[in-house]
């Protein structure tokens, strides 16, 4: 009984790890996508085009732990702002979107 009444106030202190630790992630990779543009714009291709896929595979992890965070209802609100900021910020995405705009 006393190992609940531990888990239980260990939840009560700190709810929403799932839709903070979504939410922190998704913003690092916008932070890391503009590094890789500011790199490929200055002409380091390479390293931006590593740059742009691990941002690729970054935001589906975001995306899945912001989902987590719905799902289980821990930082539900986190969780969906982090789904969002790594929909947007997922480059294919981009792509796709400017490619709707016309200006690709």
């Amino acid at each position: 009984m006393a190992d609940t009444v531990r888990f239980d106030e260990q939840q009560a202190r700190w709810p929403g790890w799932p839709g903070v630790g979504a939410l922190v992630l998704a913003c690092g990779m916008v932070v890391l996508e503009i590094v890789a543009i500011v790199l490929g714009s200055s002409r380091q291709w390479q390293v931006a085009t590593l740059l742009g896929q691990v941002v690729i595979v970054l935001t589906i992890v975001a995306f899945l732990l912001g989902l987590v965070a719905v799902v289980l209802g821990r930082g539900r609100r986190l969780g969906v702002i982090a789904m969002v900021v790594a929909v947007l910020a997922n480059p294919l995405v981009q792509l796709w979107l400017l490619g709707l705009a016309g200006t690709s």
